[in-house]
């Protein structure tokens, strides 16, 4: 992996650290309180009775670690919009489409990406991934019914969204599937051991 990449995602996860806790302070950048325990505490507030979905708005640049459903809706034209969504290294990521009430025709697209992309960088790599590069997209406006649920082939997944209309929203659910066989791993700890088994099968792996 390139070194400039290497230096994103080190930066990126230096934020998600601040965000959890492990930094000593935290600065205020108008996230509430709960809003903040509710992204990265890894048991959020439930109902009493813990059969209600996890719910919260999706922030039109947003990073997710929790299972739940999520919307967005747009208060006026979001043209580049994208959500980090992040497991355990032996986890892999589902994303649903539940609802979508955008503009597929005037321009609006929701697209989920079998990994990360940060600055054209893309993890895993297409060497290492075990997909080629276009059946990793899968758009919305294209798939439509056909294919309204996408799982990732590692730990990380992302959405890209564009929506040119205020009201326009969408909503997905995030949930978080054991890998017996964990491959292309995006670690949330600078520090740690960690094991990777690929028993019989000829793969390229990665870990970050």
């Amino acid at each position: 992996m390139e070194r400039t990449f290497r230096e994103q995602l080190f930066f990126l996860l230096l934020c998600l650290s601040v965000l959890k806790g492990d930094s000593r302070y935290i600065e205020n950048n108008e996230i509430a309180k709960d809003e903040l325990y509710s992204i990265f505490n890894p048991d959020p507030k439930r109902d009493s009775a813990d059969v209600l979905m996890y719910r919260r708005p999706l922030r039109c640049l947003d990073m997710v670690s929790v299972e739940g459903q999520f919307t967005f809706t747009a208060e006026s034209p979001q043209l580049s919009c994208a959500a980090f969504f992040m497991a355990e290294p032996n986890e892999v990521i589902s994303v649903d489409y539940d609802q979508a009430d955008i503009d597929c025709s005037g321009g609006d697209f929701i697209t989920v990406f079998d990994g990360w992309v940060m600055k054209g960088e893309k993890f895993p790599s297409t060497q290492d991934h075990p997909l080629p590069l276009h059946e990793r997209y899968v758009d919305f406006c294209d798939s439509g019914s056909v294919r309204r649920s996408v799982r990732s082939s590692q730990n990380v997944a992302m959405i890209f969204f564009r929506v040119h209309s205020a009201g326009s929203s969408f909503t997905v659910t995030v949930r978080k599937h054991i890998n017996p066989f964990p491959c292309n791993v995006i670690s949330q700890s600078p520090e740690g051991t960690y094991t990777m088994a690929s028993p019989q099968q000829h793969r390229n792996c990665s870990f970050s």
